[in-house]
């Protein structure tokens, strides 16, 4: 699930267990990546020595039985669809929720299909070199992790001692901002970016002319975010007048 699919953990009861969600939540992904990682490390070992490097998945499946190897392919390509459900989703109710008037029936499913539209068509800009082209799709995308990580963090600390049914009025509220996030969000990103990467598609200032300090920028963007957004709310002082209001 893709850090920013919050929306299904609405449908679970009030007083559902914080501690239960969390602790299932971290076995399920914990387990199920073991067991991939396992099966990938155990298919890379048996391997034969000369297999093609430019085809991880005839690498991973030629060893197999034809019947196992089939079921495999089968698994990779459900798997990745269902990832991708997930990913539009996500996307799509992250542009609803930015108050885009859709008619309220059929938003979501509107939203979606031209997201997936929009993927798509992009995806078949990219089947030249898909392989290469895909891995630096996922490490240049990756580097907005961190900064939207750094903002929940620091807004959660920001509100431990506020209640959570006050806490969340704020979803319902349309008049209430928060500029601090996108604003330390882009800052982090714009500077861990420009000067930390280290990818072949860019390099950037740093690693360009210290090789030794490698890739950082994802630790640079969340520490960079950080500051920003805690140091925008303790200037304003936001927290002290919001939350009174929303009682």
């Amino acid at each position: 699930m893709e850090p920013y699919a919050a929306d299904y953990s609405r449908y679970f009861p009030p007083n559902t267990s914080k501690a239960a969600v969390g602790w299932w939540s971290a076995a399920g992904v914990f387990l199920s990546c073991v067991v991939l990682e396992i099966a990938g490390a155990a298919s890379a070992t048996a391997a034969s020595a000369g297999a093609s490097l430019s085809d991880p998945t005839g690498t991973f499946t030629g060893h197999l039985p034809t019947a196992l190897a089939d079921l495999t392919l089968l698994a990779i390509a459900l798997g990745a669809v269902c990832a991708n459900v997930l990913n539009i989703y996500s996307g799509a109710m992250s542009f609803v929720a930015t108050g885009i008037k859709l008619p309220l029936a059929l938003r979501r499913a509107i939203v979606a299909f031209v997201f997936g539209l929009i993927g798509f068509v992009v995806a078949i800009f990219g089947l030249h070199d898909a392989g290469a082209r895909y891995t630096n799709f996922l490490l240049i995308i990756a580097y907005w992790i961190a900064p939207w990580l750094a903002v929940v963090f620091c807004d959660q600390f920001l509100r431990r001692r506020e209640d959570l049914l006050q806490t969340e009025k704020l979803l319902f509220n349309q008049k209430y901002t928060n500029w601090a996030g996108p604003v330390a969000m882009i800052i982090g990103v714009a500077v861990s970016v420009s000067l930390f990467s280290n990818q072949s598609e860019y390099l950037a200032v740093v690693p360009r002319h210290f090789p030794s300090v490698g890739d950082i920028t994802f630790e640079v963007g969340f520490v960079l975010t950080a500051i920003v957004y805690l140091t925008w709310h303790a200037i304003a002082g936001t927290y002290r007048r919001t939350a009174p209001e929303l009682v």
